[in-house]
């Protein structure tokens, strides 16, 4: 059986919680559970009041959870260490506009420097028509159902967890527009679909989402859970399907193997490449700060070699001359 906490720190537990659902999505909202729980926890094994902790209580817990391990026995990163801090400073934010504090020490507590992290969940501009050409070529449900959400991550940018999250109703393929409800944070926002993506999506609504719903269906022509969604089914399962589909076309196509996200990857750097405004880029993907967005500015080392071998007036012209 797992730890519980004891009775004061578990109502202040209850009491944050019921406080932050309605600012958080459903994906964010089961993260946030699991790290208030882990803070708590070391606040209560060390004996610490949460109303009386301090500046160095709180560079204390800091150093506790960037000593920890994976369960690989991996160091944790210092994005893992970033989103402790975060949502410790988001907890005792909560105990000062309640009035249980009046000041919050985690705001004195740097966040440990992230390194710039170029993704590998990206394919070029050339593999990406590859593998959406793959997966048109669908001859099945679940790879008709890949077919679908693929172009419309890729189109419009989504996270699985967004597209989990559709209704019928969310999706407007004649203004070539996607009202997201919950998007990251627990923000709703309108993403944008290219025209192909429009009409893939207006035929499926039309006429594939049926086959969809009707493998979905429960006992006795019960609706499942989640059988409203676009996609019929919850997150977890919807992601283990594309990435399933994915991941098998990939190697047929010996193509790098890459997950739902890596469209959302992909869409960013390929709109970058082609010349696209970065702050166009920032709100076809829903970043809310443009240095998000920036992360897509980046390129690889040996590019920008090339490219100074390539154009620089010193270049070689021939072996051996200078």
């Amino acid at each position: 059986m797992g730890k519980v906490l004891s009775a004061p720190y578990a109502q202040i537990y209850e009491d944050f919680l019921d406080w932050q659902r309605p600012r958080t999505s459903g994906q964010g909202y089961a993260s946030l559970k699991t790290r208030v729980f882990t803070l708590l926890s070391y606040l209560e094994e060390n004996e610490l009041d949460p109303v009386t902790v301090s500046v160095q209580d709180a560079l204390e817990y800091k150093a506790a959870v960037s000593s920890r391990v994976t369960k690989e026995g991996k160091p944790v990163t210092a994005g893992t260490c970033c989103n402790s801090l975060k949502i410790a400073r988001g907890f005792f934010n909560f105990l000062v506009i309640t009035g249980k504090r009046k000041s919050n020490p985690f705001l004195a507590v740097p966040y440990p420097r992230r390194a710039v992290h170029i993704s590998r969940n990206v394919l070029t501009e050339a593999q990406m028509n590859m593998l959406l050409g793959r997966l048109r070529q669908f001859s099945s449900i679940a790879d008709y159902k890949a077919h679908v959400i693929a172009e419309l991550l890729y189109a419009a940018g989504l996270r699985i967890a967004e597209a989990a999250s559709l209704l019928p109703q969310d999706i407007d393929t004649r203004q070539r527009m996607v009202y997201v409800r919950e998007g990251k944070g627990g923000k709703s926002r309108t993403a944008f679909l290219t025209g192909y993506a429009a009409a893939v999506l207006e035929k499926y609504l039309a006429q594939g989402r049926l086959l969809i719903t009707s493998s979905c269906r429960g006992v006795r022509g019960s609706v499942r859970p989640h059988g409203h969604a676009v996609f019929a089914v919850g997150l977890g399962r919807l992601q283990q399907e594309i990435n399933d589909v994915l991941r098998e076309a990939c190697l047929k196509l010996e193509l790098p193997v890459i997950t739902s996200h890596g469209f959302r990857h992909s869409v960013g750097t390929h709109l970058l490449r082609a010349g696209c405004d970065i702050r166009h880029i920032q709100v076809i993907l829903g970043h809310e700060k443009l240095e998000t967005t920036q992360i897509y500015t980046h390129v690889d080392r040996d590019e920008v070699r090339a490219s100074l071998d390539a154009h620089h007036p010193r270049r070689w012209k021939e072996e051996g001359e200078r």
